[in-house]
C-alpha cells in the first residue's frame, strides 16, 4: 500500500486498524546453535532508549530482542523474538513471532519505510516494494532501473507466487483497519512469510514517528547506526522549535482541503498543527483536540479560516489561477488575496509521489524548518524549502 494520495492518507490517520493479533503459522525458525555460543555474552552492545514513541517497546536479553507493537487504537499487541543466529531459541508463547536477526533479506509495503532502510545502509535488503510508482528514494529507484528489486502489490492484488519465490525474512507493512487493504496481512501467513507491522503513523508527534526508524534498525542489529541518526534530527528540531518560541508575532495558519464538496481539516492536535505551533504561529482550530483528520463543510472552514495569514495545504495546485478556478469563493481568503499559500506538494516524482510522506517522516527537523521559513524567515535565512512551495 503507497499513502501518497493525499486523501488516502487523511482518512488512514483516523481508522482503525485490523482486529486481532498476527496468527500463530510461520513463527519457528531453524536456528542451529553455534559451538561457540556462550549464554552469559550480551550479543547486542548497541541498544535504544525510547524517547518519544508510544507505539514500541524492546526488552534485550543476552541473545535475543522481545520486540512489542502495541496499537494505539485497538489495544493488540505484535510480539516479535530477535534471536541473534547461531543462538537458541528462549521459550515464548504462541503468538509471538520468532526472526533471526540480522535479517538478510526483507520486503516493504510501505514507502515510509524506505528512508530507515537507506539511513541505517541496508537498503541492498531490499528484495520487494508494494510498488513502483511513488517511490522517491534514489538508490531504491536505481534498484528498480537494474532490475534487483520485485513490484509484488499489496491487499488483494499481492503476487503471492511472487513472494513465496522470493522469500524474504520478514515482510515491514503496516494496518488500515480497511478489510480491503489489510487481507494481505492473512495472505502472508498463509503462505509462511514473517509480516512485521511498523505503525509510525499512528504516533501523535513528529520525532515520535521519526523514532520507529530504530524499530527497523533492531532487526538488522543497527541500533547504533539509528541511534546516531535520531538525536542529531532531534536534536535539530528541538533547538528549531526553542528558537521559534522567541517570536513576538504569531501568525495564524490554517489547513486543509476540500474533495468532492468536503473539507479535510486537521485536528487541533494533529501533526500539522504540531509542527505549525513549533514553527512559532497558531493553528486556527487549536481549540480542538483531534489528533487526526475532521471532515467539515464549506461555511465551517470558512468561518474560521478565512482571516487566517497563510494556508498550508496539500492540494497540488501550480498556481493561484488553478486554486480559484476549483472554487471561485477560494478568493474569499485572506491568505489566497495575501499570496500566502504553501503546499507540501513540492518534491514529487514523475508519477504523483509525494516525498513529503516518505523521506519528510524521517526528518521532521527539516520540515519544521519549512515551515518557519514560511512564518518567520529571518530565523532561518539560509534555508531551501525541502516539502512545501509557495502558490503564486
Amino acid at each position: 500500500m503507497n499513502r501518497n494520495y493525499v486523501f488516502v492518507l487523511l482518512i488512514l490517520l483516523i481508522c482503525s486498524p485490523l482486529s486481532g493479533c498476527i496468527g500463530d503459522s510461520s513463527q519457528e525458525t531453524n536456528n542451529p546453535v553455534n559451538e561457540d555460543y556462550n549464554s552469559s555474552k550480551d550479543y547486542f552492545p548497541d541498544k535504544i532508549d525510547i524517547e518519544y514513541a508510544q507505539g514500541f517497546t524492546v526488552e534485550y536479553h543476552n541473545n535475543y530482542k522481545l520486540v512489542t507493537v502495541m496499537d494505539s487504537v485497538t489495544n493488540n499487541e505484535y510480539s516479535y523474538i530477535l534471536v541473534q543466529k547461531g543462538t537458541p531459541v528462549p521459550e515464548h508463547d504462541e503468538d509471538s513471532v520468532v526472526i533471526e536477526i540480522p535479517v538478510e533479506s526483507v520486503a516493504t509495503l510501505s514507502t515510509t519505510h524506505l528512508p530507515a532502510l537507506e539511513i541505517i545502509g541496508e537498503t541492498d535488503k531490499l528484495k520487494a516494494v508494494s510498488s513502483f510508482t511513488y517511490i522517491n528514494s534514489v538508490p531504491v529507484r536505481q534498484m528498480i532501473e537494474e532490475g534487483t528489486i520485485e513490484e509484488v502489490g499489496t491487499g488483494s492484488y499481492m503476487n503471492t507466487e511472487a513472494m513465496v519465490r522470493i522469500n524474504p525474512d520478514l515482510v515491514f507493512t503496516l494496518t488500515t483497519g480497511v478489510p480491503y487493504d489489510d487481507k494481505h496481512i492473512d495472505n502472508l501467513i498463509d503462505i509462511g512469510i514473517k509480516p512485521v507491522v511498523v505503525d509510525e503513523y499512528k504516533e501523535e508527534s513528529a520525532l515520535a514517528g521519526a523514532e520507529w526508524i530504530k524499530f527497523i534498525s533492531l532487526f538488522f542489529n543497527a541500533e547504533d547506526k539509528a541511534n546516531e541518526y535520531f538525536d542529531q534530527v532531534a536534536n535539530d528540531y528541538n533547538e528549531l522549535a526553542e528558537m521559534a518560541k522567541s517570536v513576538e508575532n504569531r501568525p495564524v495558519v490554517m489547513s486543509g482541503m476540500a474533495w468532492e464538496g468536503t473539507w479535510y481539516v486537521p485536528g487541533g492536535n494533529s501533526l500539522i498543527a504540531q509542527y505549525i505551533d513549533d514553527a512559532g504561529a497558531s493553528y486556527f482550530w487549536n481549540d480542538n483536540n483531534d489528533t487526526g483528520t475532521v471532515t467539515l463543510d464549506f461555511e465551517a472552514v470558512f468561518d474560521m479560516g478565512k482571516d487566517a495569514d497563510y494556508w498550508v495545504s496539500s492540494g497540488t495546485w501550480n498556481n493561484l489561477e488553478e486554486l480559484e478556478a476549483e472554487d471561485s469563493l477560494y478568493i474569499e481568503f485572506n491568505s489566497v488575496n495575501n499570496g500566502t499559500v504553501y503546499s507540501s506538494y513540492y518534491k514529487v516524482n514523475e508519477n504523483g509521489g509525494n516525498d513529503y510522506y516518505e523521506s519528510g517522516v524521517v526528518r521532521p527537523d527539516l520540515v519544521l524548518a519549512d515551515f518557519v521559513k514560511m512564518f518567520h524567515p529571518e530565523l532561518v535565512p539560509d534555508h531551501e524549502m525541502v516539502y512545501h512551495k509557495r502558490i503564486e
